[in-house]
């Protein structure tokens, strides 16, 4: 290490930072973090989180289509219960007072 080069480390997050009084840079320096991937992995990885997402958003639109159609079927069985009881009035809900 050169001498205009000094490390220590950093109270706050624990990081190495090397200071060089030459240039006047600092840089922070982990000795323990881990390296990065290598590309084909993190491409498997992205393509198995993409088809994870897929089968949730699928399953979300099947939830959804099945919701709407129970909402429709119930809205048509309203829909045929009111036609048969036409002489009955609605009810207001201000006529309760």
């Amino acid at each position: 290490m050169p001498k205009n080069v000094f490390r220590f480390s950093c109270p706050c997050c624990g990081k190495e930072v090397e200071v060089d009084t030459r240039s006047g840079k600092a840089r922070a320096v982990d000795p323990n973090e881990k390296k990065g991937k290598d590309f084909e992995t993190l491409v498997t990885e992205q393509h198995q989180a993409s088809e994870r997402f897929d089968s949730m958003f699928d399953s979300a639109r099947r939830d959804q289509e099945r919701q709407k159609n129970q909402l429709e079927r119930l809205f048509e069985d309203a829909a045929e219960k009111a036609k048969h009881d036409e002489d009955k009035r609605p009810s207001n809900p201000f006529d309760l007072e």
